[in-house]
């Protein structure tokens, strides 16, 4: 976690949403309640959520929320052009100052057992959420089978479809330390050569099972039923067994190298099904795995997926209390166990808790809004720069050391386009 702790710090200064909107905004043109010199108990609640710029409550409104209604969304478009509001005098442009002051990451949770990681990433427009998703899902490299040289093969299964199996089992390498292949060079006249193949940009992997039993479906050795599983394909850290038909060749074992020792080189999963073999059936084969990334084949994605959705937001309209504010609690009896009620009663009144909603209570309360009774108390929202991001990692890296990366190749990419932009 210490990278991610590096990134965390340099992702600026923590604020609240309204602090950010009042930091970065409200120096333009002071708060309506400043303007109108009115207290903020004087204050209506859609002055106190929306006086933050200086632009009329309904513009602000449109600028920062999406209102989740009954039957639809309404205001769900982002305006980022600077110049949406210039007929009302206000600048919506954004300096690197004050991006950097809104940004924000938040780590929620963090699940090894299911390599599953879920943050919010906070003072960003959609387009800069959407790209650090995509390089998640297609630009940070991993290791994958690619090539497969078969010795034998009398399953029912062909060459193809088997080495197309392989190549979407997940493998447990960390692509630092390995190098990517270069493509072949035209101009070396063989389209064919390609850059030495060898310790420091393959992985190995043998699979040999055959299956022993007299009737179809019997066993084989060192699995049971003619299952062929993905914990049957074993490392070869000295490299290939044979080198004249694969081109590989290793100088140095991978297991003489530290980072192997603590971690050596295995399938992620080992129960994945490859195959199912007969009596006498049997496969034998060797896999090598190389680098690459998701762009190129979807085996070298490291994500299961990643997405994001904005962050909700309850807002009581009016004030609820005493006994409407103990019937509002009532409209949420019977969540499962776990789930709060989005709502609390505190000295008789109602409040919104800390926080946004369980996912299990949200179109409760979008229902609970379009009811007669209710829609003028109950109002869901949606912050337009707030995401929540799910990253489910394939197994091959941590999702946290994903997040690392992909932080890296988007500043990395951003430092490509300051540089050409210098140039011009």
């Amino acid at each position: 976690h210490s990278s991610l702790r590096g990134v965390l710090a340099a992702a600026a200064a923590r604020v609240g949403a309204h602090e950010r909107a009042g930091a970065s905004m409200g120096k333009r043109k002071g708060s309506k309640g400043e303007k109108d010199g009115a207290p903020p108990s004087a204050m209506s609640q859609l002055d106190r959520d929306f006086a933050v710029s200086g632009l009329p409550d309904y513009l602000e409104a449109q600028r920062t929320r999406v209102f989740c209604g009954s039957e639809s969304n309404t205001s769900a478009k982002y305006f980022g052009s600077a110049h949406t509001y210039s007929t009302k005098g206000f600048d919506n442009s954004q300096t690197w100052k004050e991006f950097e002051r809104g940004l924000d990451i938040r780590i929620r949770r963090v699940d090894e057992a299911d390599n599953t990681m879920e943050f919010d990433l906070v003072g960003v427009s959609p387009s800069f959420a959407n790209a650090l998703r995509r390089i998640l899902i297609s630009e940070v490299p991993t290791m994958a089978i690619e090539h497969v040289f078969f010795l034998n093969n009398t399953s029912t299964i062909p060459d193809e479809i088997l080495a197309h199996r392989l190549g979407l089992i997940p493998i447990a390498a960390d692509p630092t330390l390995f190098k990517s292949r270069s493509p072949p060079s035209q101009e070396s006249g063989n389209e064919h050569q390609e850059d030495d193949r060898d310790q420091r940009n393959t992985i190995v992997l043998r699979l040999q099972a055959r299956c022993s039993g007299r009737n179809p479906g019997g066993k084989h050795e060192g699995n049971e039923y003619g299952k062929v599983k993905s914990k049957d394909l074993k490392w070869l850290p000295g490299g290939s067994e044979i080198p004249e038909e694969t081109g590989v060749r290793f100088t140095v074992s991978q297991d003489t190298l530290e980072e192997f020792e603590r971690a050596p080189v295995r399938p992620v999963h080992d129960d994945i099904l490859i195959a199912k073999l007969s009596s006498g059936q049997e496969i034998e084969l060797e896999a090598h795995c190389t680098k690459g990334t998701g762009a190129e084949h979807a085996k070298w994605s490291p994500v299961a997926t990643a997405w994001y959705r904005l962050c909700p937001e309850v807002v009581l309209l009016r004030e609820v209390k005493g006994e409407k504010a103990e019937e509002l609690l009532a409209k949420f009896e019977g969540l499962p166990k776990g789930v709060e009620c989005p709502f609390e009663v505190v000295g008789g009144v109602a409040r919104p808790r800390e926080g946004p909603p369980d996912l299990m209570c949200l179109e409760r309360i979008r229902a609970l809004s379009g009811e007669e009774e209710w829609k003028d108390y109950v109002q869901l929202r949606k912050i337009k720069d707030h995401f929540i991001f799910t990253v489910e990692s394939s197994g091959v890296l941590p999702p946290q050391d994903l997040l690392c990366t992909a932080i890296d190749i988007l500043a990395s990419k951003a430092g490509g386009l300051a540089a050409k932009l210098a140039e011009a």
